[in-house]
């Protein structure tokens, strides 16, 4: 089953994973709307078991062994890639924040040096608009000690999947366990930082794990694998009541320790399969590859997404009878007021459109005011070369 294209540039596409970090942003972005008016699924597998081990998951799929020869040149990229637009995105939503208070609005923290630069890392929900950037932090922080203690493991010759398999589990489990014995008390600070890097280190390896060593043999009939699947599902179903979890606040550990990680795993394991037979048809759709190339856009921007609706339910408002109940006051002060004419949650669905394209919006946008910015330093830097190979000739 062919699941890759050639890129213009030679380089290829899994197209199966497009798919997956497709899906898996969707599900994100609905599980903030109500679902986004539509149920993939959530009756079996809720989208909070399991939705951000799914991104984790395909980041650690994507993780090459080779980072370890150049571990510092692997975190500088992972700091630009990651942390740096995230930082750069905070102090902007911080602005953002400030220019609406003068319109009433009262969503956000207050903008001051904490929670511009420090609270990002330990919280990262302080100017709201931009909550969905706190994922980054910990996600940053897996890449970090993943590939320094893979370093290190390789010089005692230790540096095995399976093993590795492992120990992130444990820790996994030992950072659960820690938010279940401080269940009643709130996680701030490092402590937070520390409890999400936790959860998510055995989902990263799973995601590696699965690169080196299963997706070879994920060959099993898709009838049989989702027999098991929805089987195991099932069971835990049957027996644990909401299985869903909180991992940005380290809480909703009702079902201990192990569970979160099975649903995490049926969760994975059903949109795997899901993609694989999907990719195929879908092939090279745009579409899909336009959501996939800017989850990260999206995660940060998404709830700017949902206001955007919220503005033009408000205009409509305004200049028209319709929508007379629309509050106002709720507008101003709360981000998680979700206004549907009549309560009809379908319209959950313009919401889920909102958080998905307006990011990409955004992210075009900045792609087309930053190109002649690098194209003119690109120039530079070719200008410099010149000079000096110039330069190494004369003497």
């Amino acid at each position: 089953m062919e699941r890759t294209l050639r890129e213009n540039n030679g380089g290829e596409v899994n197209l199966q994973f497009k798919l997956l970090s497709a899906i898996g942003i969707i599900i994100i972005v609905a599980g903030h709307c109500y679902q986004g008016g539509i149920s993939l699924a959530y009756e079996w597998f809720p989208p909070y078991s399991f939705n951000l081990a799914l991104l984790v998951f395909i980041s650690g799929y994507f993780y090459k062994p080779t980072h370890e020869e150049h571990f510092v040149k692997y975190i500088g990229k992972r700091a630009k890639r990651l942390i740096i637009p995230a930082y750069l995105w905070n102090i902007v939503y911080g602005l953002f924040v400030l220019l609406m208070s003068n319109f009433g609005y009262t969503i956000g923290g207050k903008v001051n040096p904490y929670n511009l630069f420090l609270m990002p890392f330990v919280d990262g929900e302080a100017f709201v608009y931009n909550l969905g950037s706190w994922f980054v932090y910990p996600l940053f922080c897996v890449c970090v000690f993943n590939v320094l203690f893979r370093r290190l493991l390789k010089l005692v010759k230790l540096d095995k999947e399976f093993l590795i398999m492992i120990i992130y589990l444990v820790i996994g489990l030992v950072g659960i366990q820690i938010s279940i014995n401080l269940s009643l008390t709130e996680k701030k600070g490092l402590l937070l930082l520390l409890l999400r890097t936790m959860f998510f280190l055995p989902c990263f390896q799973l995601g590696r794990f699965y690169k080196a060593s299963l997706e070879k043999h994920d060959k099993l009939n898709s009838i049989v694998y989702f027999a098991i699947i929805f089987g195991v599902q099932l069971i835990i179903l049957t027996f644990f009541k909401d299985i869903d979890y909180s991992p940005s606040k380290s809480n909703g550990f009702d079902n201990g320790f192990i569970i979160p990680y099975l649903t995490a795993l049926t969760g994975i394991a059903f949109w795997l399969r899901i993609s694989k037979l999907l990719a195929p048809i879908i092939k090279n759709w745009k579409f899909i590859r336009l959501i996939a190339d800017n989850t990260y856009s999206i995660m940060i921007h998404h709830m700017l997404g949902f206001m955007c609706v919220k503005w033009l339910f408000y205009l409509v408002s305004v200049i028209t009878p319709l929508f007379a109940d629309f509050k106002i006051h709720s507008l101003k002060t709360s981000v998680w007021y979700f206004y549907l004419p009549n309560g009809v949650k379908q319209y959950c669905l313009l919401y889920l459109a909102g958080g998905i394209f307006v990011p990409i919006l955004i992210k075009k946008l900045c792609d087309f005011a930053i190109k002649p910015i690098k194209k003119k330093i690109n120039t530079l830097k070719q200008k410099n070369q010149k000079s000096v190979k110039q330069s190494s000739r004369r003497l």
